[in-house]
């Protein structure tokens, strides 16, 4: 505990130290679209007219492919520069970041994070006159704004996919993704997984667990899944890099068609093995789209307009059947 203390403490303070080189980074050069993290279409002797932060975990997750390309390509006629901060420690470095955008007086943030501190970073953007608008994936109860794709209803969909393709016979293994929280009961997608499967009686969860961050924590995963319960014939997948973790055990271990996945979102590799049948569904989140209104409602915002509403972007469901039909 204090290791862990003495690091964040460090961290921060360094965060805090660099705040006045950052202003001068911030509001100078990075207006002028400098490098490959600011992205725009203009010269870099052209400045944008406004600069906007987005603060997103570090992943190979296709997910905030997405969301990085929907904002950014919207942002492009926009006369917005946009930089891109990607946090690796989980919810101490995103605030350390989210505070650093503060201090640099930027024009404002896109933050995806979790929605239990939105009220008081809201009030902190107010303060310092900065645009807030935060996005995720567990869209709040709430009248103010925010853009989000709900996991509860992937996981409701996820759920009536593995119905339909098993119907009553359905063991459904589940893999949450690493960047949640508490126990897997209490999960958004664990719920709506659940919830669904009531529809097919006898279906149900019999394992389930949460990825580990890593590479290779899909596959840890699902190796570990499915040595647990060798009754799973079916695996719902949590996000991006555990769908392709899942495909490649399947293969490596010859059950493709004996085990079906049903997986989430879309990538090149999971496109082409849902083609192939190797997955048999995918429910895509539209994130490029949750990017493109982030920047619609920060422009909105700049004009006067107030960011009041919450979005949901919602999803499609790709499948293996379409392929063959």
């Amino acid at each position: 505990m204090y290791r862990f203390g003495w690091w964040f403490a460090a961290l921060f303070g360094l965060a805090l130290a660099g705040a006045t080189a950052m202003n001068f980074i911030l509001l100078s050069q990075a207006r002028q679209a400098l490098d490959e993290g600011i992205l725009g279409t203009r010269s870099p002797a052209v400045p944008a007219q406004h600069h906007l932060a987005l603060i997103i975990p570090d992943t190979t997750d296709s997910f905030f492919d997405g969301l990085v390309s929907g904002l950014t390509e919207q942002a492009r006629g926009a006369d917005v520069a946009v930089q891109i901060f990607r946090y690796r420690r989980g919810a101490e470095e995103e605030e350390t970041y989210f505070q650093l955008c503060l201090t640099s007086h930027l024009d404002g943030v896109v933050l995806f994070g979790g929605t239990d501190r939105l009220a008081e970073r809201r009030e902190a953007a107010r303060r310092e006159n900065l645009i807030f608008i935060p996005v995720g994936t567990q869209v709040p109860h709430t009248t103010h704004g925010f853009i989000g794709s709900s996991a509860l209803l992937q996981g409701f969909e996820s759920g009536n996919q593995a119905g339909l393709l098993k119907g009553r016979s359905a063991r459904v293994g589940l893999l949450l993704s690493s960047d949640g929280q508490g126990p897997v009961e209490q999960d958004p997608v664990y719920i709506g997984v659940s919830a669904s499967l009531r529809a097919f009686r006898g279906a149900a969860i019999v394992q389930a667990a949460r990825a580990r961050p890593g590479i290779l924590s899909g596959e840890e995963a699902v190796s570990s899944l499915l040595r647990s319960d060798p009754s799973i014939n079916i695996l719902v997948c949590g996000s991006a890099p555990i769908t392709e973790g899942a495909a490649q055990v399947l293969v490596d271990q010859g059950r493709v068609g004996e085990v079906l996945i049903v997986g989430t979102d879309g990538s090149p590799t999971i496109d082409r093995l849902v083609d192939k049948g190797v997955i048999a569904a995918s429910i895509v989140r539209d994130s490029r789209r949750m990017g493109a209104a982030a920047l619609e409602a920060f422009v909105q915002a700049r004009s006067g307009v107030p960011f009041a509403s919450s979005v949901e972007v919602g999803f499609q469901v790709r499948s293996s059947k379409e392929k063959r039909s």
